[in-house]
């Protein structure tokens, strides 16, 4: 796999997509800008009832500490809470 990895990274579009044996979890190349090279990460996004992505651009995940930031905020009781009140005004709104 690395080997497909480092051929992508190299020879990839921008942005390309690459998916993966894991639904809603994809490999993006992430062309160079201005201060940073050529990356890959892993974007997650989920899939839609079509098969296919549901977002444009899912959350992109660069290293295990981006990972372990983001595992840490929605492991958080006053996230669910944040989402419940979200859902709740979403819903009374669209009625």
């Amino acid at each position: 796999m690395e080997k497909s990895l480092r051929d992508m990274l190299k020879h990839g579009r921008r942005f390309e997509r690459l998916r993966t044996d894991e639904p809603g979890v994809f490999i993006r190349k992430v062309p160079r800008s201005k201060n940073d090279p050529a990356h890959l990460a892993v974007e997650i996004n989920p899939i839609g009832r079509s098969g296919n992505p549901m977002y444009k651009v899912g959350a992109l995940i660069r290293n295990q500490s981006e990972l372990d930031a983001i595992r840490e905020i929605v492991s958080r009781e006053r996230v669910d809470e944040m989402l419940q009140k979200v859902e709740r005004v979403n819903h009374q709104e669209s009625d």
